[in-house]
C-alpha cells in the first residue's frame, strides 16, 4: 500500500492475529511513525493470546498505557485472560480480574474467565465465574452449560444436577 494508516494496520495485524508476523506487522507500525490505538492493542493481545505469548502479551499491556497513554478497556482485560488461559495460568488471569482491573468486570471478562477454568478444570474460580455471569447475564444458557461441564468434568454429580435445576427454573 502506498499510504498506511492505524486502520490498515490494524486490518492487517488482525488479519494475522494466529500467526507470528502480527508481532512484526505491530512492531513496522510503530517504526513508520503510527501510533497504536485501542483497536491495535486488542488486536496485538489476542495474537499473542493465540499463540502463547504471555510474555509479549504482558510487555505490551504495560506499554499501551505506560508508553501510549491508552486506558484498559473491558476487550483488553479478556485478552489478557484469554492470553493467561492458553498458557494454563488461570490464577494470574483471576488476579488480574480482582486485583488489577480499575473497574468491575462484565460480561466479556467473566465469559473469557469461566471458558478458561473449563478448559483447565479450575472449579474454585469457575464457581466465582459462573455465579458472576449469572448476576450479569442470568438468562444465557451456555454459561450454565460451561459450568455443569466444569462439574462433570469432576465428577461433581450434585453440582451438575444443582446448575440443572437453575436453568429450569429459569426455563432454560
Amino acid at each position: 500500500m502506498p499510504e498506511r494508516d492505524i486502520v490498515s494496520w490494524n486490518s492487517i495485524i488482525s488479519g494475522h492475529s494466529k500467526h507470528p508476523e502480527a508481532l512484526l506487522y505491530f512492531e513496522q507500525m510503530v517504526r513508520s511513525g503510527t501510533s497504536p490505538d485501542s483497536i491495535t492493542f486488542v488486536a496485538i493481545l489476542s495474537a499473542c493470546a493465540h499463540l502463547g505469548l504471555v510474555n509479549d502479551g504482558e510487555r505490551l499491556f504495560w506499554l499501551m498505557r505506560k508508553k501510549y497513554g491508552i486506558d484498559p478497556r473491558m476487550e483488553h482485560y479478556a485478552c489478557m485472560v484469554n492470553l493467561y488461559e492458553s498458557a494454563g495460568l488461570i490464577d494470574e488471569a483471576f488476579n488480574m480480574i480482582v486485583e488489577r482491573m480499575e473497574f468491575k468486570a462484565g460480561l466479556t471478562v467473566w465469559g473469557a474467565m469461566l471458558y478458561a477454568c473449563s478448559v483447565h478444570g479450575n472449579i474454585q474460580i469457575g464457581d466465582i465465574a459462573g455465579q458472576k455471569l449469572f448476576e450479569l447475564e442470568p438468562d444465557n444458557q451456555h454459561n450454565f452449560e460451561l459450568l455443569m461441564k466444569i462439574y462433570s468434568d469432576a465428577e461433581r454429580v450434585k453440582d451438575v444436577e444443582r446448575v440443572g435445576k437453575l436453568m429450569l427454573d429459569r426455563g432454560l
